[in-house]
């Protein structure tokens, strides 16, 4: 596979579950703050784990995209530092 392609799709990939652990963390916190209990506590420990999850892809999809990026910026400093060579020469 394309390391830009693989490169998109985790950068698409972490900012989609990020919306969506904003949009829970937004909800649980409001659930909190006034007491609304909107889910049974079995529920919430479900969407709890779910949300932890979210968090643990995203940081994972982010230390990809960093190598990914670190990657592709050091064979591109190669290609500079071969064609400045070639140059001189």
């Amino acid at each position: 596979m394309d390391r830009r392609k693989i490169e998109r799709m985790t950068a698409s990939l972490a900012v989609i579950l990020l919306l969506f652990l904003t949009l829970g963390a937004i909800f649980f916190s409001a659930d909190q703050f006034f007491n609304w209990d909107i889910f049974p506590p079995e529920i919430e420990k479900l969407l709890g784990f779910i949300l932890v999850s979210c968090l643990a892809i995203i940081v994972s999809s982010v230390l990809v995209n960093l190598m990914l990026n670190l990657s592709i910026i050091a064979i591109n400093s190669d290609l500079l530092v071969e064609s400045r060579h070639k140059d001189e020469k």
